[in-house]
């Protein structure tokens, strides 16, 4: 029997499959679309071609309590908490980056969240933000990584809004400024919006599927911040805690609603 746990994103449904010893034996990440159910649906379907899965399964995310089979949910703050601390069991200081918010997580030496804030009013530094940018320049996201490595030159916007963002682009791209370029200064934007979140204070772990398909933002965060990790399954962390959670119930913690991190600029005629 293994257990499985899910993180129900708003992009992306991730899920791993974890064995008695605590290690993850399979992953699956699927587009969550419109029904967080199918997407949960299709996880778990995967898994059970070859694995036997042991209920509840336990979850958090946005659609965490969106399944139709047997589920315990939990904080996704605490679930990702749980699996850094796994991982580094060590004060650190976590930035997730994810398809529609950028959370920052703070942990004592025991794994116990210190601290935390959350952008979640506006799409600019996320994954969402990076889609919405190659979709207007009919371009795949999964291509931006290579070709940023390719730039010879810093290019830094200066808009943070998405759409505002798109029209600086445009006007880049008609002065004649190399794609390369371009999509290196998309990378330099999102690293700034990290660093307004909050500024690191210890061994600083970087999780989500952003650094995950877009390894370069965290090399570029690094420059600043040196100490930094990744671990190996970092669009996974989440759904890893959420299992690391139901081995030990009593180790949940209690963690308010998160607020807008009063660093982070608002756009309220944002169209995105």
């Amino acid at each position: 029997m293994y257990r499985a746990g899910l993180d129900l994103g708003s992009s992306y449904t991730k899920g791993v499959l974890v064995d008695d010893g605590g290690h993850i034996v399979d992953h699956v990440a699927v587009r969550t679309g419109y029904d967080f159910r199918a997407a949960s649906k299709e996880v778990l379907d995967r898994f059970s071609e070859a694995h036997e899965i042991q209920y509840p399964v336990l979850s958090c995310g946005y659609g965490r309590e969106q399944l139709d089979v047997p589920f315990t949910s939990h904080s996704e703050i605490i679930a990702l908490a749980a699996a850094v601390h796994r991982v580094y069991p060590e004060r650190l200081d976590i930035i997730d980056i994810g398809g529609q918010d950028t959370k920052y997580v703070r942990l004592t030496e025991t794994g116990y969240v210190e601290n935390f804030r959350m952008n979640r009013k506006c799409a600019a530094g996320t994954g969402a933000f990076l889609e919405e940018i190659a979709f207007r320049l009919g371009m795949d996201p999964s291509l931006f990584d290579a070709m940023a490595r390719r730039s010879e030159k810093d290019i830094r916007l200066n808009s943070y809004c998405t759409v505002f963002a798109v029209s600086e682009i445009i006007g880049l791209i008609k002065n004649g400024s190399p794609m390369p370029d371009i999509v290196r200064g998309v990378y330099h934007s999102i690293a700034k919006r990290c660093e307004e979140l909050a500024i690191p204070q210890h061994t600083l772990v970087f999780t989500g599927g952003v650094p995950d398909r877009h390894p370069m933002i965290v090399e570029l965060f690094s420059r600043r911040w040196p100490d930094i990790r990744t671990p190996e399954l970092p669009q996974f962390m989440a759904a890893y805690g959420c299992v690391l959670l139901g081995e030990d119930p009593g180790g949940s913690q209690s963690v308010a609603e998160p607020e807008l991190a009063e660093t982070t600029p608002r756009c309220d005629d944002c169209s995105v």
